[in-house]
């Protein structure tokens, strides 16, 4: 499998995913999952501007997430695939593309949310998408970089 990380971050593409992830998983692409930034060229390519030349860049609707995968690991490309929600992740799930682990990095506060670290406030679906992670399996980490040793949730934490 070409996935080397499945991450949620509110900001998909940013320094800390390129300056820190990219190099501690080896990744060569980015998959960016979202269905809202599929139809917004612009947010496209000032999230492209942000990535150096040789880490290939993929936007995807997230129901298009298997299809893409399957190209990626075709090209022999280790991806960290990126989400916005937690229920993104979950539908990608639900569509029969499994992992093990799910990091969680940054989901920006409003209001009803609940404070799990800093930068990441779940919402009552967050809690829900956790659990049901947990009950397939899938270990979720709060962890922002790599240097973090982050909170665990799930089998193994």
């Amino acid at each position: 499998m070409s996935l080397v990380l499945v991450r949620v971050d509110c900001r998909l593409i940013h320094g800390q995913v390129v300056e820190t992830w990219v190099p501690h998983t080896g990744a060569n692409c980015l998959l960016v999952a979202n269905d809202d930034l599929v139809g917004n060229p612009f947010l496209k390519s000032v999230m492209e501007m942000a990535v150096p030349p040789d880490i290939h860049v993929v936007f995807c609707r997230v129901d298009e997430v298997g299809r893409v995968l399957s190209e990626i690991d075709c090209r022999r490309e280790k991806a960290i695939l990126l989400c916005a929600t937690s229920a993104d992740a979950l539908a990608i799930f639900r569509c029969g593309v499994r992992f093990s682990t799910l990091n969680i990095g940054n989901l920006h506060y409003a209001t009803g949310k609940v404070e799990i670290a800093p930068s990441v406030f779940f919402s009552r679906e967050d809690f829900e998408a956790v659990h049901c992670f947990s009950h397939h399996g899938v270990a979720v980490t709060i962890r922002a970089t790599p240097f973090e040793a982050g909170t665990s949730f799930g089998p193994e934490g």
